[in-house]
């Protein structure tokens, strides 16, 4: 059986914006603070819960990612249905995002949709805001070193992450050559 081969496309606002946020400040507007000593790019991402009420709180994380040897099979994805997930590289490496819209969680075994599922790289300097319920790949760092990122997630009560495996005829290769 040949497998799909997943394209992988340059990460950029326009193109990720149904997923999340592109987080970076090239070409972002700014004010200086600090005695003018420091520039300020102000709320590049919000950060999501479904619950504040009920104690939902933003958490702040560093992930260290082994490096993903590539071709790479997507032989799964996962969600948060409870809040939105940050990713900010903190080493400059470029990694590899995977994506698929939300779907409803309330609907019994509703999974991410194939045909939607879609590859960005990052430029090293980008990090990404998952939207609350978006379907995504794990971490997956390239490169010769492992990777580190500073994660702001969601943590309270409640079952915060959903993974769907899928079937061996319907896993993707994902391949990026520089």
């Amino acid at each position: 059986m040949t497998l799909q081969k997943l394209k992988v496309e340059p990460l950029t606002k326009e193109a990720f914006a149904s997923f999340g946020d592109v987080i970076e400040t090239d070409q972002r507007p700014f004010r200086v603070i600090n005695n003018g000593s420091t520039r300020r790019y102000h709320a590049l991402a919000q950060v999501e819960t479904a619950y504040p009420a009920d104690g939902d709180r933003a958490i702040i994380s560093i992930f260290r990612a082994q490096t993903t040897k590539l071709p790479f099979t997507i032989s799964m994805l996962e969600r948060h249905p409870l809040g939105s997930q940050a990713f900010v590289p903190l080493l400059g490496r470029t990694s590899l995002v995977v994506v698929a819209p939300p779907t409803d969680s309330s609907i019994n075994n509703d999974k991410p949709q194939l045909d939607l599922i879609r590859a960005f790289i990052t430029n090293g300097k980008q990090g990404i805001n998952y939207s609350r319920g978006t379907w995504h790949h794990p971490v997956l760092a390239i490169g010769d070193e492992d990777d580190e990122f500073l994660v702001v997630d969601r943590e309270g009560s409640g079952n915060n992450c959903d993974e769907h495996f899928f079937e061996e005829h319907e896993q993707m290769i994902l391949d990026y050559q520089s």
